[in-house]
């Protein structure tokens, strides 16, 4: 075992092992579906598909990663939901096969659509509703600050709604930047 998140499974075909450099970029991608709140299994398979060149079946995620049939479904069912993995078709295999999405654009715009844009979206009724309750209080002082916290709670989701269109623009552009010249 590693210092890293993930066991090191050894075997003679280069499929049925991780070498060190694909254990650290999974405890990368592991720690950082963390800090989102997602199951550690999402960022262990897509750190996985990140680092292969080949397609890998469903079975090899859960070799290579040890985890159960439930958490590699469920995995990559989300995965594959965010834009994070697709299935791709592999001729002579009769097993779905699955690929990690590399460009930021799609990761990003994926995490957003997936996201980001529910909770803007479930914000609006939200707010509709703690302005309801704090203009139903009776206390004045309370009624104030209520009010106040409604103003700025209102702000934010303003800022946050005129923001992610911005952010998927930008981030929508990032793959069509122009190459460097390799003169």
């Amino acid at each position: 075992m590693t210092s890293f998140s993930v066991a090191n499974v050894s075997s003679s075909n280069q499929k049925d092992y991780l070498d060190e450099w694909e254990i650290a970029v999974i405890d990368l991608f592991l720690n950082a579906a963390n800090s989102f709140g997602l199951p550690k299994s999402y960022g262990q398979i897509y750190g996985l598909l990140f680092c292969r060149d080949q397609s890998l079946s469903m079975d090899e995620v859960m070799k290579l990663l040890e985890i159960s049939k439930g958490s590699a479904s469920q995995g990559l069912r989300a995965l594959r939901q965010l834009g994070a993995v697709s299935s791709v078709f592999e001729p002579g295999e009769r097993k779905e096969m699955f690929v990690a999405e590399i460009r930021l654009r799609k990761l990003v715009g994926g995490f957003l659509r997936e996201q980001a844009d529910p909770h803007l979206d479930k914000g609006v009724g939200r707010l509709k509703q703690i302005e309801s309750l704090v203009n139903d209080l009776e206390d004045v002082d309370a009624r104030k600050r209520g009010v106040c916290r409604h103003e700025i709670l209102s702000g934010w989701h303003r800022q946050m709604s005129r923001l992610l269109p911005w952010v998927k623009m930008i981030v929508g552009k990032s793959d069509r930047l122009p190459q460097k010249s390799s003169d």
